[in-house]
């Protein structure tokens, strides 16, 4: 099954994502693994950043998403009261 998103998603993705995404990341370095604790003088500690980073980057892309199905929402229902 495949998910298909409009066209006209794509200039509010790319705006928002990198935002959302270092914020995301910067989060889970920081706070949820205490990546600054790591020596990174073991491959795992690289495997771990990698899996951060990947985790991250799926977590925003459906923050984005998600605030892009609310703007339009919004939009929406603007137009109809007015």
């Amino acid at each position: 099954m495949e998910f298909h998103l409009p066209k006209r998603i794509k200039t509010f993705y790319w705006r928002v994502f990198p935002v959302a995404f270092v914020l995301i990341t910067y989060y889970q370095i920081v706070h949820d693994w205490q990546l600054e604790q790591f020596g990174f003088d073991e491959l795992e500690d690289v495997g771990t950043l990698l899996f951060i980073l990947g985790v991250s980057a799926c977590e925003a892309a459906l923050v984005t998403v998600f605030l892009w199905y609310v703007v339009e929402l919004v939009k929406k229902l603007l137009r109809t009261t007015e």
